[in-house]
């Protein structure tokens, strides 16, 4: 079996790059697998505060393998072949929005259809100057798939996200900024460097508070004002009974940079 995926664990970030390039990092089923095997692997790994999310070559990720997609049809499976492949990017999708650690998506090139989703599921987006987003769904008579639909309905007003959607049109790193899509724009020699300095930020924050956070942003999609604020109230209950509180608490008296532990 071909490695697809590349992992690095060290000082408490995990760095997982796709190393695909000749296929332009696609998410085929192999990657999807991959990849959903090393997130499962990190999720309960107590060494990890922070995962960066990575390509090589020329692209982040191009999204659905075409070859793939044209073998299915030429054996009559199309349906079939999306059932399968969609299984696994569902759940990471899924575990990109449930994962308790901040997550980093570093997007050194292209980043289409389910690879730009990919990139919009994480929690922060640092691109090179040379990255390059598009939906590409439409072309190929799809819907936005990898949580796409509720992404970008839920991130871009109505009119923006019709328009990505529909037309599938290319969107440089400074258009995606415009709509508040990406925090960073670098150069792609410093994109390693500066992804890892925001990495080395959100290890060393206090991580339990990160974890909670997100899930509140997750179930505020969903959830009545009124339910969400008492769940958010104990939540903060919780996080002052945290070790981490009290150990920003007493940096903030002393004057001092916080140590988070995560507890």
């Amino acid at each position: 079996m071909e490695k697809k995926i590349e992992v690095v664990i060290k000082d408490n970030i995990a760095t997982i790059k796709l190393i695909d390039p000749d296929n332009f990092n696609a998410l085929s089923r192999e990657t999807a697998k991959q990849l959903l095997e090393v997130f499962e692997d990190l999720k309960d790994d107590s060494k990890v505060r922070c995962i960066i999310l990575t390509g090589t070559g020329k692209s982040f990720s191009a999204g659905g393998n075409i070859k793939e997609f044209k073998s299915s049809i030429e054996n009559g499976t199309p349906g079939q072949l999306m059932d399968d492949l969609t299984k696994d990017l569902y759940k990471i999708a899924k575990f990109l929005r449930l994962y308790p650690k901040p997550v980093i998506g570093a997007v050194n090139g292209w980043a289409v259809g389910a690879g730009m989703n990919l990139a919009l599921s994480c929690d922060f987006i640092i691109a090179s100057e040379k990255a390059r987003f598009r939906q590409s769904f439409a072309k190929l008579g799809l819907i936005p798939g990898f949580a796409g639909s509720i992404i970008l309905s839920r991130q871009l007003t109505w009119q923006q996200a019709t328009q990505m959607s529909f037309f599938g049109d290319t969107y440089s790193a400074e258009d995606m900024a415009k709509l508040g899509l990406i925090n960073e724009i670098v150069s792609a020699e410093n994109l390693d460097e500066v992804t890892l300095q925001w990495a080395q930020r959100l290890a060393n924050g206090p991580t339990l508070a990160y974890a909670r956070t997100k899930k509140l942003f997750f179930e505020a999609l969903s959830t009545p004002l009124e339910e969400h604020l008492e769940n958010e109230r104990q939540m903060q209950i919780k996080s002052a009974e945290s070790e981490d509180y009290k150990i920003g608490v007493f940096a903030l008296i002393e004057k001092k940079e916080p140590d988070f532990i995560g507890k």
